[in-house]
């Protein structure tokens, strides 16, 4: 993501499914700005941040590899 913005409207979602990554079967957990659902799945264990993507207001979808990149860039792991 370029020009990212902390503060866009983002959805916390997490996969009802056996872990595929198609976009279907989620629930949403929390909607919150990015910065703060970003922080939040960097603070859990592998465990339960394993089924979890965040949706960004825009159309960008983050899965946890992209959270967990974006929290170490910006100091929030």
């Amino acid at each position: 993501m370029s020009a990212l913005d902390w503060n866009a409207e983002a959805t916390l979602h997490e996969r009802d499914d056996a872990g595929s990554e198609m976009q279907y079967n989620f629930s949403v957990l929390k909607k919150a700005p990015l910065r703060d659902l970003v922080a939040e799945v960097a603070a859990m264990d592998a465990a339960q941040r394993a089924r979890l993507v965040i949706d960004v207001a825009g159309g960008t979808s983050l899965n946890v590899g992209e959270i967990l990149a974006l929290a170490a860039k910006e100091g929030l792991a």
